[in-house]
């Protein structure tokens, strides 16, 4: 749960639409859908993501000027190395300000017998007479 809400914005059809004209028109071979990050070419086997610039969870608008068209590669790299951890990180200020942090409770259990000392070549074994 995100105490920064749960709601999701997604791109309306018409920034999409725009948003995919541009990367057509600014790749290395206009007319053909380009990821605007690496530049590899989009089709149906590689998928198109539209993402956030700025991540809808930290307040990104569904507009046009916010909205990239990535590769799947390109759009997991930025979701896992730079969204979630600014958005966890977020999170945990949240809940530091708010005073919800989890209380530290020691665990209630006896825990393990200890084990018998073991026999080493230092110590002589005990003859029994």
């Amino acid at each position: 749960m995100s105490l920064r809400g749960d709601q999701r914005q997604e791109f309306p059809q018409s920034v999409r639409k725009k948003a995919f004209a541009r990367c057509c028109l600014n790749g290395t071979m206009p007319g053909v859908p380009q990821c605007e990050t690496c530049g590899c070419h989009l089709n149906a086997r590689t998928g198109t993501i539209y993402e956030h610039v700025i991540p809808d969870g930290l307040g990104g608008e569904p507009t046009l000027e916010n909205c990239k068209v990535h590769c799947r590669n390109c759009a997991d790299v930025k979701t896992f190395t730079q969204d979630n951890p600014r958005m966890q990180k977020a999170d945990r200020v949240l809940k530091k300000n708010f005073g919800l942090e989890a209380k530290k409770q020691k665990i209630a259990s006896r825990g393990f017998e200890k084990r018998p000392p073991q026999r080493t070549a230092s110590r002589p074994l005990e003859r029994r007479t």
